[in-house]
Protein backbone atom coordinates (compact mmCIF):
# COMPACT_ATOMS: atom_id res chain seq x y z
CA UNK A 1 0.00 0.00 0.00
CA UNK A 2 1.38 3.41 -0.97
CA UNK A 3 1.63 5.87 1.89
CA UNK A 4 0.95 9.49 0.95
CA UNK A 5 4.17 11.44 1.23
CA UNK A 6 2.33 14.64 2.12
CA UNK A 7 1.97 16.03 5.61
CA UNK A 8 -1.63 16.06 6.82
CA UNK A 9 -1.01 19.47 8.41
CA UNK A 10 1.79 21.39 10.09
CA UNK A 11 0.51 21.42 13.66
CA UNK A 12 3.73 20.86 15.65
CA UNK A 13 7.43 21.63 15.41
CA UNK A 14 9.59 18.91 16.94
CA UNK A 15 13.11 19.72 18.16
CA UNK A 16 15.87 17.09 17.93
CA UNK A 17 19.60 16.80 18.26
CA UNK A 18 21.43 14.57 15.80
CA UNK A 19 23.11 12.65 18.65
CA UNK A 20 26.45 12.84 16.81
CA UNK A 21 29.30 14.79 18.40
CA UNK A 22 30.54 17.81 16.48
CA UNK A 23 34.14 17.56 15.41
CA UNK A 24 36.97 20.08 14.94
CA UNK A 25 37.48 18.71 11.43
CA UNK A 26 33.93 19.62 10.47
CA UNK A 27 33.52 23.17 11.81
CA UNK A 28 30.20 23.93 10.09
CA UNK A 29 28.77 20.38 10.56
CA UNK A 30 28.18 20.07 6.80
CA UNK A 31 29.87 16.65 6.64
CA UNK A 32 27.76 15.40 9.52
CA UNK A 33 24.63 16.62 7.68
CA UNK A 34 25.70 14.86 4.46
CA UNK A 35 26.27 11.62 6.30
CA UNK A 36 22.83 11.88 8.00
CA UNK A 37 21.22 12.17 4.54
CA UNK A 38 23.32 9.32 3.17
CA UNK A 39 22.42 6.97 6.03
CA UNK A 40 18.77 7.91 5.75
CA UNK A 41 18.74 7.14 2.03
CA UNK A 42 20.38 3.79 2.71
CA UNK A 43 17.76 2.89 5.32
CA UNK A 44 14.58 4.25 3.71
CA UNK A 45 15.44 4.88 0.04
CA UNK A 46 13.85 1.71 -1.30
CA UNK A 47 10.64 2.00 0.71
CA UNK A 48 10.21 5.79 0.36
CA UNK A 49 12.21 6.93 -2.70
CA UNK A 50 11.14 10.58 -2.19
CA UNK A 51 12.33 10.67 1.45
CA UNK A 52 15.76 12.31 1.54
CA UNK A 53 16.21 13.21 5.21
CA UNK A 54 14.95 12.38 8.71
CA UNK A 55 14.58 16.15 9.32
CA UNK A 56 13.16 19.14 7.47
CA UNK A 57 16.01 21.33 8.75
CA UNK A 58 19.41 20.89 10.35
CA UNK A 59 21.32 23.59 12.22
CA UNK A 60 25.09 23.36 12.14
CA UNK A 61 27.56 24.28 14.84
CA UNK A 62 28.24 27.73 13.36
CA UNK A 63 24.56 28.43 12.76
CA UNK A 64 24.32 27.32 9.13
CA UNK A 65 20.86 26.06 8.24
CA UNK A 66 20.72 22.94 6.09
CA UNK A 67 17.51 22.02 4.32
CA UNK A 68 16.44 18.40 4.35
CA UNK A 69 13.00 17.03 3.55
CA UNK A 70 10.60 19.24 1.60
CA UNK A 71 8.30 21.11 4.03
CA UNK A 72 5.22 19.57 2.39
CA UNK A 73 6.42 16.00 2.92
CA UNK A 74 6.45 14.07 6.17
CA UNK A 75 9.67 13.00 7.87
CA UNK A 76 10.34 9.76 9.69
CA UNK A 77 11.59 11.37 12.90
CA UNK A 78 9.22 11.28 15.88
CA UNK A 79 8.88 7.54 16.55
CA UNK A 80 5.12 8.12 16.36
CA UNK A 81 3.19 8.39 13.08
CA UNK A 82 0.60 10.80 14.46
CA UNK A 83 3.40 13.36 14.89
CA UNK A 84 5.35 12.36 11.77
CA UNK A 85 2.37 13.38 9.65
CA UNK A 86 1.67 16.60 11.53
CA UNK A 87 5.03 18.16 12.31
CA UNK A 88 8.17 19.78 11.01
CA UNK A 89 11.41 18.28 12.32
CA UNK A 90 14.27 20.61 13.27
CA UNK A 91 17.57 19.06 14.33
CA UNK A 92 20.45 20.82 16.09
CA UNK A 93 23.56 18.96 14.92
CA UNK A 94 25.57 17.66 17.84
CA UNK A 95 25.22 15.41 20.84
CA UNK A 96 23.81 17.61 23.59
CA UNK A 97 23.98 14.87 26.17
CA UNK A 98 27.75 15.44 26.00
CA UNK A 99 28.55 18.82 24.44
CA UNK A 100 27.01 22.24 25.05
CA UNK A 101 25.56 24.52 22.41
CA UNK A 102 27.18 27.79 21.34
CA UNK A 103 25.19 31.01 20.80
CA UNK A 104 25.54 30.99 17.00
CA UNK A 105 23.84 27.64 16.72
CA UNK A 106 21.21 28.47 19.34
CA UNK A 107 20.29 31.89 17.89
CA UNK A 108 20.13 30.54 14.36
CA UNK A 109 17.74 27.83 15.58
CA UNK A 110 15.63 30.40 17.43
CA UNK A 111 15.30 32.54 14.28
CA UNK A 112 14.39 29.54 12.14
CA UNK A 113 11.77 28.18 14.57
CA UNK A 114 10.26 31.67 15.08
CA UNK A 115 9.85 32.00 11.30
CA UNK A 116 8.21 28.56 11.10
CA UNK A 117 5.90 29.37 14.03
CA UNK A 118 4.79 32.53 12.27
CA UNK A 119 4.41 30.89 8.87
CA UNK A 120 2.28 28.00 10.17
CA UNK A 121 0.61 29.83 13.10
CA UNK A 122 2.10 27.46 15.70
CA UNK A 123 1.97 28.57 19.35
CA UNK A 124 4.78 27.80 21.81
CA UNK A 125 2.78 24.90 23.40
CA UNK A 126 3.09 23.02 20.12
CA UNK A 127 6.87 23.34 19.87
CA UNK A 128 7.90 20.02 21.37
CA UNK A 129 11.09 18.21 22.23
CA UNK A 130 11.40 14.71 20.80
CA UNK A 131 11.37 13.42 24.38
CA UNK A 132 7.93 15.00 24.92
CA UNK A 133 6.59 12.44 22.42
CA UNK A 134 8.46 9.19 23.07
CA UNK A 135 10.92 7.95 25.74
CA UNK A 136 14.29 9.30 24.54
CA UNK A 137 16.99 11.76 25.72
CA UNK A 138 16.63 13.78 22.52
CA UNK A 139 17.45 16.71 22.19
CA UNK A 140 19.90 15.98 25.04
CA UNK A 141 20.14 16.94 28.70
CA UNK A 142 22.39 19.94 27.91
CA UNK A 143 19.97 21.37 25.35
CA UNK A 144 19.26 24.94 26.60
CA UNK A 145 15.48 24.47 26.46
CA UNK A 146 14.57 27.32 28.84
CA UNK A 147 16.62 29.88 26.93
CA UNK A 148 15.44 28.51 23.61
CA UNK A 149 11.71 28.44 24.37
CA UNK A 150 11.74 31.80 26.21
CA UNK A 151 13.37 33.51 23.23
CA UNK A 152 10.66 32.15 20.91
CA UNK A 153 8.09 34.40 22.59
CA UNK A 154 10.05 37.68 22.63
CA UNK A 155 10.22 38.29 26.38
CA UNK A 156 12.75 41.10 26.98
CA UNK A 157 15.97 40.21 28.80
CA UNK A 158 15.49 42.75 31.61
CA UNK A 159 12.49 40.76 32.87
CA UNK A 160 14.66 37.64 33.24
CA UNK A 161 17.33 39.70 34.99
CA UNK A 162 14.76 41.01 37.50
CA UNK A 163 13.50 37.50 38.25
CA UNK A 164 17.04 36.24 38.82
CA UNK A 165 17.75 39.26 41.07
CA UNK A 166 14.61 38.65 43.18
CA UNK A 167 15.42 34.93 43.41
CA UNK A 168 19.00 35.54 44.56
CA UNK A 169 17.79 37.96 47.24
CA UNK A 170 15.15 35.54 48.47
CA UNK A 171 12.07 37.61 47.51
CA UNK A 172 10.85 34.64 45.49
CA UNK A 173 11.60 30.98 46.22
CA UNK A 174 11.49 29.65 42.63
CA UNK A 175 12.56 30.97 39.26
CA UNK A 176 9.31 31.91 37.53
CA UNK A 177 8.56 32.62 33.90
CA UNK A 178 8.33 36.42 33.27
CA UNK A 179 4.91 36.16 31.61
CA UNK A 180 3.40 34.05 34.40
CA UNK A 181 0.16 35.55 35.77
CA UNK A 182 0.42 36.79 39.36
CA UNK A 183 -2.32 36.13 41.91
CA UNK A 184 -2.87 38.27 45.00
CA UNK A 185 -1.56 35.62 47.42
CA UNK A 186 1.73 35.31 45.51
CA UNK A 187 2.06 39.09 45.33
CA UNK A 188 1.70 39.39 49.13
CA UNK A 189 4.14 36.52 49.65
CA UNK A 190 6.75 38.37 47.57
CA UNK A 191 6.13 41.53 49.65
CA UNK A 192 6.44 39.50 52.87
CA UNK A 193 9.75 37.95 51.68
CA UNK A 194 10.96 41.39 50.65
CA UNK A 195 10.05 42.76 54.08
CA UNK A 196 11.91 39.88 55.83
CA UNK A 197 15.01 40.53 53.75
CA UNK A 198 14.95 44.27 54.51
CA UNK A 199 14.23 43.70 58.24
CA UNK A 200 17.11 41.23 58.58
CA UNK A 201 19.58 43.48 56.83
CA UNK A 202 19.92 43.70 53.05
Amino acid sequence: RMISKNLIEVYFIVIHHSGVLNSEKDPTSINQWKSILKNHKKEFGKKYPWSISPYHFGIGKKGDIFTGQDENFFCIHAGEDYYNFRSLAVSFLGNFNIETMNDNQLNSGIDLVKDLMEKYKIPLERVLRHKDIVPTDCPGKNFPWERFSNKLVNIPQYKYDSIEFAYKLGWIKNLHSPDEPLDFGTFLTILKNFYEVIKNGY
